[in-house]
């Protein structure tokens, strides 16, 4: 091994990582590309030198390769922040080359690479859509990014909850954020006046509320819900909301490119407690109070049995 250690650092090994220092500069990364280079041009030269320098050959191939793969999903990931139509088009296209890809695989394998190809696929994006804090389509807020705790109320206005929900946040000094529903705010219009009036913020969950579909809605269909609740608020109450919030947080291929076009952030959460189908508000606080801390995203509803026992036991805490 000590041989094989001595002959790794032969003068070309030594000025390979001198150089680096001398051509990138004070900057880490142009540094480190250099030195990627010339490893890698130094692994070419050496790549059948066997033993311990074949070895190290090999180690710096591989790093390279990893740092390739890197580079292409970052790449990847900066392409997920297009919007309007060119986002649009561009997840369209990446979706329809995968199946292009797995469909050829099957042509030319045996159709059993096609199967598995297109069940990578679809599980793949179902990870992406149905966890409602899965970045990899978009940025999702989860925390408030500060020492507040940012509470957020769902599925309004409510002609019964909505004016209960409020005076309670006027007794513990507290201003929330409600997402509503554009067919609910043409029915009550005058509710989502009084929650601007209050100095509470308006956030957009869609037109109709898709609870079940709006996962795999397409990109016309996500526009119009989108778009709609966001001028119903507006002739309403004069504001247009800046956060928009998917049904059941559950986005689709298409919401961030036209939350970009709309002015919209999409929104998660970091805590919740099932409201919409619990209904013992002792378990829904049980998931929500304990371990709740600067910076959480809380999740409520408005138009359940439970509403306002949760909000009032979310607020004592």
């Amino acid at each position: 091994i000590l041989p094989g250690l001595v002959l790794a650092g032969p003068v070309g090994f030594l000025a390979m990582n001198v150089l680096p220092f001398v051509l990138g500069g004070r900057s880490p990364v142009r540094q480190w590309r250099v030195w990627l280079v010339a490893a890698l041009v130094w692994a070419w030269l050496r790549w059948d030198a066997g033993g311990v320098v074949g070895g190290l050959a090999r180690v710096w191939v591989g790093v390279a390769v990893l740092n390739v793969v890197a580079c292409v999903i970052l790449a990847l990931g900066a392409t997920m922040r297009w919007s309007g139509w060119a986002g649009v088009w561009w997840r369209m296209f990446l979706l329809g080359g995968g199946h292009v890809v797995a469909l050829w695989a099957g042509w030319r394998y045996g159709w059993g690479w096609a199967v598995a190809g297109g069940g990578v696929m679809a599980g793949l994006y179902c990870l992406a859509v149905l966890r409602p804090g899965c970045q990899w389509l978009g940025p999702v807020r989860r925390r408030s990014g500060g020492r507040e705790i940012w509470i957020t109320i769902d599925d309004g206005p409510d002609a019964g909850d909505t004016p209960a929900l409020l005076d309670l946040l006027d007794e513990h000094g507290r201003k929330a954020v409600f997402f509503v529903i554009g067919e609910k705010v043409r029915a009550h219009p005058e509710l989502v006046r009084e929650i601007v009036r209050r100095g509470h913020e308006v956030g957009n969950h869609t037109m109709t509320h898709p609870q079940g579909t709006f996962w795999c809605a397409g990109p016309w269909r996500t526009l119009r819900e989108m778009r709609e609740c966001q001028e119903v608020v507006f002739e309403a109450c004069g504001v247009r909301p800046r956060w928009f919030r998917a049904p059941v947080g559950h986005r689709n291929l298409f919401t961030h490119p036209w939350a970009a076009v709309l002015g919209l952030e999409v929104m998660g959460w970091s805590r919740r407690g099932f409201d919409a189908v619990e209904r013992d508000v002792a378990v829904v606080l049980e998931r929500i109070v304990p371990g709740m801390e600067a910076g959480d995203i809380v999740l409520v509803h408005e138009g359940t049995p439970i509403a306002k026992e949760v909000l009032a036991g979310v607020l004592r805490r």
